[in-house]
């Protein structure tokens, strides 16, 4: 879970406007034991391992997500017990502020912040009529954000289009949300062929991270895993601090991890499974970075080695 919801960006974003989050360990190794959450949660939950659980102030179990349960599944488990129990989902005054002011950008991301979709493109829509030149790559860029949510690709690739005629300062944003659909549509090549020159060159940008892990994705999907594990390891590597660090360090011990990946077709080991197994993994996986790394920089992006790709042209 903390490569998927735990480090999702809206998932966080409607925690932290709706929920109290704490994070507690009720047994075995790792960080954050604490006993009297173990006791709390005993003959609540229905399950001792990876979820998110809901409760009441007054300590009422509501709920809990399945286990392992990913990012898109999270999302939808917040916004339904919201609407089971709309009297912890009402406005605070701030927030009553901000929705019945004139300034649509504030209102459509705090509509966005709570999942409110409809809403939140709306008031994009009304805050590029008669705005500041500002205020349109924004809207735009959140409009395109909103449709990968929502997974309609017909207005994703409007909305990159429309992104992309503001000018050159946002074609990064429009390569990776291109980069997005080609992975969700099963485009790997295509996808592949944008995201590795995007990871080398957008140096720069805040989704230098994200450019990389798509391009390990689509290395992955590929059959070409050790360049999956060249993209995912240089965030492990470089980017300890972005969001999406977990997710790769996770997909890179992916070959040793005991749950299903949604984000590589819900692969999962088939061999002996524990935390050692997970350590050297990644201790394999960071050598294949290291031996790729001065290929990647020189911009090759082929195939790990001749063998891998005899191997996949038998498959």
């Amino acid at each position: 879970m903390r490569a998927g919801c735990f480090a999702e960006t809206r998932v966080i974003e409607l925690m932290n406007r709706r929920f109290v989050p704490y994070f507690f360990n009720r047994g075995g190794p790792g960080k954050g034991h604490d006993e009297a959450a173990r006791k709390f949660t005993v003959g609540k939950t229905k399950n001792p391992y990876a979820y998110f659980a809901a409760f009441k102030p007054d300590g009422t179990y509501l709920g809990e997500t399945a286990i392992y349960a990913d990012k898109d599944e999270v999302f939808q488990w917040l916004r339904k017990l919201l609407a089971d129990h709309p009297g912890f989902a009402t406005p605070t005054a701030a927030e009553r502020a901000i929705l019945s002011g004139e300034d649509h950008l504030a209102a459509a991301r705090l509509h966005e912040q709570l999942g409110d979709y409809p809403e939140a493109r709306r008031h994009y829509t009304e805050s590029m009529r008669g705005k500041p030149e500002a205020a349109r790559p924004v809207a735009q860029a959140a409009l395109l954000r909103i449709a990968r949510f929502t997974g309609d690709w017909k207005a994703h690739e409007r909305g990159e289009r429309a992104l992309r005629a503001l000018g050159p300062a946002h074609a990064v944003d429009a390569d990776v949300e291109r980069g997005h659909r080609l992975l969700a549509t099963k485009h790997y090549e295509e996808a592949r062929k944008l995201l590795q020159p995007l990871a080398r060159n957008c140096t720069t940008s805040v989704r230098l991270a994200e450019a990389h892990f798509l391009a390990g994705v689509a290395c992955w999907f590929l059959d070409d895993r050790d360049w999956a594990k060249l993209h995912w390891c240089f965030v492990v590597d470089r980017l300890p601090d972005d969001r999406f660090y977990m997710r790769a360090r996770v997909a890179a011990a992916a070959e040793s991890m005991p749950y299903p990946n949604p984000e590589l077709g819900n692969f999962k080991s088939r061999g002996m499974i524990g935390t050692e197994h997970i350590v050297r993994e990644i201790t394999r996986s960071m050598r294949i970075y290291r031996r790729l790394l001065p290929e990647f920089e020189a911009g090759k992006f082929g195939a790990s080695s001749t063998l891998d790709l005899l191997e996949r042209s038998k498959r």
